[in-house]
């Protein structure tokens, strides 16, 4: 992150929660070489889930090629062993200890009074991150530069203030519903193929699905969840 665009981003915002949205290239990060293999639409760490056996141990694999992700795994430098622990039709669930590249991104995180929001791979890695403040931000993006991590801030917005209104929508995922429905990707037939609409938004077809999904389980929590 560099200070000029971090500054840029700062100077419309000063409240005392915030979300972080930040980017990083998958080889810039665990599981890069995973993030890579075709029939693998995503990777996403389970922050949510606590736990006293290590630092982000979870994390979700979808996608149809889980011998292929298991045995790019196997050469990765930063797990030191890995476990699944559930399946379902499309994804797994893995558990793993991590050597020494996660922990450096946490120690940025903790260091500068963050918490990881999420954590989701697809062609490349994302990170929500909650800080207290803008200047725990600022602090956040220069600790990254000096350890060597090259993250990209792609948006900031309220904790207070959902992003679109109070569905929890990042702009990417109301960017992808709103083209997969006007391009009639829902309709029955369908008339826009997931091919289709990553090409309309010049984005791979695995990052589609992911946003597709990720958008609807949104909505559905925000929407017909929320109120029982």
């Amino acid at each position: 992150v560099t200070p000029g665009k971090l500054k840029a981003v700062m100077v419309w915002i000063y409240i005392m929660s915030l979300v972080a949205a930040f980017a990083l290239p998958s080889e810039s990060f665990v599981l890069g070489d995973a993030l890579e293999i075709e029939e693998i639409e995503s990777i996403e760490f389970a922050c949510n889930i606590p736990t006293r056996i290590g630092v982000m141990p979870y994390f979700w694999v979808w996608g149809s090629s889980f011998d292929g992700f298991e045995k790019a795994v196997r050469t990765e430098p930063s797990i030191d062993t890995i476990e699944k622990i559930d399946s379902l039709e499309d994804s797994r669930l893995y558990r793993t200890e991590w050597k020494t590249t996660v922990q450096g991104l946490l120690d940025a995180i903790r260091t500068n009074n963050g918490i990881l929001k999420s954590a989701v791979g697809q062609g490349q890695w994302e990170f929500e991150i909650v800080f207290e403040e803008h200047d725990d931000l600022s602090a956040f993006g220069y600790y990254c530069s000096e350890i060597g991590f090259d993250v990209n801030l792609e948006y900031v917005h309220s904790l207070t203030e959902p992003m679109d209104e109070a569905y929890g929508l990042t702009p990417a995922q109301r960017e992808t519903l709103v083209a997969a429905e006007q391009g009639g990707y829902f309709d029955e037939p369908r008339n826009l193929t997931m091919e289709e609409l990553a090409t309309n938004l010049d984005i791979s077809p695995a990052a589609v699905s992911g946003r597709l999904r990720r958008g609807v389980s949104n909505l559905i929590q925000r929407t017909l969840i929320s109120d029982e």
